[in-house]
């Protein structure tokens, strides 16, 4: 038995390592399948050049019809979220996604957020959200750095 948990321990660290987590949402979202700009060492924070745009590729399935997509990206720092803008925040608009979604069928939501020179050079979490109405849809929590 504790030859087992010895060599389990090793890989529970790994399942807890990663950058990127789910927060919720009805939809159904394997997590090791997001891709996200600067996110290439899975225990580390995901870097975001000041000057760049961070860019997502979210794939996700819905288990209802969806008629509408929104997406709302938020920095949260000291437990308060503050709205990042997004350049297009209709997700049915050229973002990978034709609406209404058929439930059931898997979808990729894909954008960029504009990292500017203004920002801070910190370490913050940031709320990647695709809302149906008032409802989450997806949710996904990004350990980010600022650079």
């Amino acid at each position: 038995m504790a030859k087992l948990l010895l060599l389990l321990l090793p890989l529970a660290g790994l399942a807890h390592a990663s950058n990127i987590s789910s927060c919720g949402g009805s939809a159904q979202v394997n997590t090791a399948n997001i891709i996200v700009t600067g996110c290439d060492q899975p225990s580390q924070p995901c870097i975001f050049r000041k000057g760049t745009m961070a860019t997502i590729k979210l794939p996700f399935t819905p288990t209802s019809q969806i008629s509408a997509v929104k997406a709302e990206v938020h920095g949260i720092l000291g437990g308060v979220p503050i709205p990042f803008p997004l350049p297009n925040s209709n997700a049915c608009n050229m973002s990978g996604l034709n609406c209404p979604l058929v439930a059931g069928e898997q979808y990729t939501y894909q954008a960029s957020l504009p990292i500017k020179r203004i920002y801070p050079s910190i370490g913050l979490e940031v709320k990647w959200e695709l809302k149906d109405g008032d409802n989450s849809l997806v949710c996904i929590m990004i350990d980010v750095k600022l650079e």
